[in-house]
């Protein structure tokens, strides 16, 4: 067991991890590995119910009883765990002057085609605490919402980022409206990593290619090192929150760069049970032929590390982020059913 793993990633690199959708149990596990703040998604409370159902279950009680309406509740009791989080990390968001112990919250997935119910989600979710960061999607409403964010000199997550041309929008839009407000916000911005290539492994058995799944695995960790040559080379003002992991390597195969890599607690003990001697996992290179390969096989590939493979028009279509999306979804609908079958139980 490589129990100093966290420990020498951050004593010797740059690189800090946060947890990703934890139990209160797990809160505790990643702070004292060193979790410098938390992500969660709008499955969260879905996944809660199948992990930990004592966490969800009151709170979904007590918010049917303050409301008819499903939507309502749900949106409540996922304010009600980000609170939770947020009590966890604000010593760490006061002690390091706002820069660390950021908790992120991101709204209902079935209205992320509307810029006013993003910006208004956003908005109310600023008062659960104020290391509480509203995550938007990279998408044409969600990055109309993020501007004014800016502007107003909230902090911002931006998820749902499966391309060079989407980092390159969604920085300079922080930049026009950061010098519109006359502020520059925390800022952080997150190349899903792991999930590229599980959608890739759904494009292959769709479609019967041969692919090699291995070579599948490296894509996102690839776009997110292209990410941060990128950000560094043009010198955005963003930290890169790297997202999505499925494998050790999404966060290993990072560290060593100013990144952060957001990780749900059983990647970390698949960290800390395996053999990770090595720390600077950036300096161990992706072969250029599995790259060129990737490219030449899928379509969506090549767009996603081409400056202009997308418009901004269609980064909502964008095959990973509709993949990506539909998780949220299905995690949404999850809770959204457990509190109408919940609700003729509570008196």
């Amino acid at each position: 067991m490589d129990d100093k793993f966290f420990a020498r990633l951050k004593d010797e690199t740059p690189t800090r991890v946060w947890v990703n959708n934890p139990t209160a149990e797990e809160i505790n596990l990643a702070l004292s590995q060193g979790a410098v703040g938390c992500t969660t998604n709008p499955a969260y409370a879905g996944g809660l119910l199948r992990h930990a159902p004592d966490e969800v279950l009151p709170l979904s009680e007590m918010a049917i009883r303050q409301s008819i309406d499903d939507a309502a509740v749900a949106d409540q009791v996922q304010q009600l765990l980000v609170s939770r989080i947020a009590a966890r990390f604000t010593n760490m968001y006061d002690e390091s002057g706002g820069s660390l112990g950021f908790v992120s919250i991101q709204g209902a997935p079935d209205m992320d085609h509307d810029a006013g119910r993003i910006l208004a989600e956003a908005r109310e979710s600023r008062a659960l605490g104020v290391n509480v960061a509203p995550k938007l999607p990279a998408t044409a409403p969600g990055l109309d919402a993020f501007e004014t964010l800016v502007e107003e000199g909230s902090p911002t997550i931006v998820t749902e980022v499966f391309s060079l041309s989407q980092l390159v929008e969604t920085c300079e839009r922080y930049l026009r409206a950061s010098r519109r407000g006359g502020t520059r916000p925390p800022f952080f911005l997150s190349p899903i990593t792991g999930i590229f290539g599980d959608y890739l492994k759904a494009v292959a058995t769709r479609d019967s290619m041969d692919a090699d799944s291995s070579d599948l695995e490296l894509v996102g960790v690839a776009l997110a090192r292209a990410c941060q040559n990128l950000v560094e080379h043009r010198g955005y003002p963003v930290t890169l929150l790297c997202g999505g992991a499925r494998t050790p390597f999404d966060l290993t195969g990072l560290v060593g760069a100013p990144v952060h890599v957001t990780i749900n607690w059983s990647t970390f003990d698949e960290v800390l049970e395996g053999d990770k001697t090595q720390t600077r996992g950036i300096d161990v290179p992706i072969d250029d032929a599995v790259m060129v390969r990737l490219k030449s096989a899928f379509d969506d590939v090549e767009r996603a590390f081409r400056l202009d493979g997308l418009d901004v028009r269609h980064f909502e279509a964008f095959g990973p982020v509709q993949h990506f999306r539909a998780r949220f979804l299905d995690g949404w609908t999850q809770m959204r059913e457990a509190i109408a079958a919940r609700r003729s139980l509570v008196a």
